[in-house]
C-alpha cells in the first residue's frame, strides 16, 4: 500500500520574514562583511587613547581600502537615519521602561530590555548624526553649529555616479565605453577618495564596527515576529510606524528612498575601495557589465527623489535626562 505523505502544517504569517526586512538583512550583512574586511587582523588601528581623540581625523596619509570599506557600511548607516531604525527601538524602551506603552511584546521583550540597560554604551543620534555630517555631509537631524560638514561628498558622489552612467550610455560596442569616458570616471574616483580621506580616519573602521553593531542589534528587535504581531504590522517598516504613533510621532518619510540610496552608494563606495589602486594606472576602472553602474542609476535616482519629496526627518531620540554616553567625547 503506497504511503500518503502528509505535508507539515504551513508557518504562523507572523513568522515569515517579510521581502522588506529580507532585503535589509541582506544589505547588512554586506556591510558587516565589509566592516570585518576593515578591521581584520594587519588591518588595526591606533586606538591607545579613546579620550584624546576627536573623529574623524583628517587623514594626512591617502586612504586605505580597511577606511573605505568601513566608510561603505556607514553610508548605508547614515541613510537608515532618517527612516528611524534605531530611533525607533530607542524609543520603545524608553516607552517600555517607563510603563507609558501597553503592549505585549513577547519574545522581543527581553532584547528591548537588554537595548535599554546598555543605552549608554551606544552613540546618541547627536552624535551619530554630527559623525554623518562630519564624513557625509549629511544627517536626519539637528548638527551643532561646530561640527564640521563635508559640505563637498555628495557633489563628488554625483561625479562618480553620473561619470558610470554616462560609460554605459557612450559605450557602443566597446566593452569598457573608451577612453574619455574611462577618463572621466578615474577622475571623479579620484576625487571621491581624496575628499573621503580628508573627512575620515584610523578609526573610522572601529565606529563602523560599533555602529554596525547597534544597527543589528535595532534590527533585531524590529524585526522579531512578536514585534510584528504586537503592532499589528506587515514588515519593520509598519513597526517602525507603529513605534512613532506610541510615541506621539506622527509623520515619517519614506522610509525606501533611503534604503535605495544608502543600499547604492555603499556599492559605489566599497566598489572604489577595490579599484583604489588602479586609479593612478591607465587601464580600465570598470567594464560596462559591472553591476556598479546599476548601483549608479540606482543612487542617482534614489537621491533625485529624495531632493523632490522633501520628505520629514524624525525628530532625534532624547535622552530622558539621563547622562549622555561615553560616545559623546569621540563624536564632538
Amino acid at each position: 500500500m503506497a504511503l500518503r505523505l502528509i505535508p507539515p502544517p504551513p508557518a504562523p504569517a507572523a513568522q515569515i520574514a517579510p521581502c522588506a526586512d529580507a532585503a535589509l538583512a541582506a544589505a547588512l550583512a554586506q556591510c558587516q562583511r565589509l566592516v570585518d574586511r576593515a578591521t581584520a587582523p594587519g588591518l588595526a588601528f591606533a586606538l591607545d587613547d579613546l579620550s584624546g581623540i576627536e573623529l574623524p581625523e583628517p587623514a594626512a596619509a591617502r586612504i586605505d581600502r580597511a577606511q573605505l570599506r568601513a566608510l561603505a557600511s556607514l553610508y548605508l548607516a547614515a541613510d537608515l537615519e532618517a527612516p528611524g531604525i534605531i530611533a525607533a527601538v530607542e524609543s520603545l524602551a524608553g516607552l517600555s521602561a517607563s510603563g507609558a506603552i501597553q503592549v505585549d511584546l513577547g519574545g522581543a521583550g527581553p532584547l528591548v530590555a537588554a537595548w535599554w540597560r546598555a543605552r549608554h554604551e551606544q552613540m546618541t543620534a547627536e552624535e551619530r548624526n554630527a559623525f554623518f555630517a562630519r564624513l557625509f555631509g549629511t544627517s536626519s537631524g539637528p548638527v551643532s553649529a561646530e561640527t564640521g560638514r563635508n559640505t563637498r561628498f555628495e557633489d563628488r558622489m554625483f561625479e562618480l555616479a553620473e561619470a558610470l552612467v554616462k560609460l554605459e550610455e557612450e559605450g557602443g560596442m566597446n566593452p569598457s565605453g573608451g577612453i574619455r569616458a574611462q577618463s572621466r570616471v578615474r577622475s571623479a574616483a579620484r576625487n571621491l577618495s581624496h575628499n573621503l580621506s580628508d573627512h575620515s580616519g584610523g578609526a573610522t573602521a572601529f565606529i563602523a564596527s560599533e555602529v554596525m553593531k547597534t544597527l543589528k542589534d535595532a534590527f533585531a528587535v524590529l524585526s522579531h515576529p512578536a514585534m510584528r504581531s504586537a503592532f499589528h504590522a506587515r514588515d519593520l517598516w509598519g513597526v517602525v510606524r507603529g513605534i512613532a504613533r506610541a510615541g506621539g510621532q506622527l509623520q515619517l518619510p519614506d522610509a525606501q528612498p533611503y534604503v535605495r540610496r544608502g543600499k547604492a552608494g555603499m556599492i559605489l563606495i566599497s566598489w572604489l575601495a577595490d579599484r583604489l589602486e588602479a586609479i593612478s594606472g591607465n587601464a580600465p576602472l570598470v567594464e560596462l557589465a559591472d553591476p556598479v553602474i546599476a548601483a549608479a542609476v540606482d543612487w542617482l535616482e534614489a537621491t533625485l527623489a529624495l531632493a523632490d519629496g522633501a520628505t520629514p526627518a524624525p525628530s532625534p531620540a532624547t535622552q530622558n535626562g539621563q547622562p549622555a554616553s561615553v560616545w559623546s567625547a569621540l563624536a564632538d
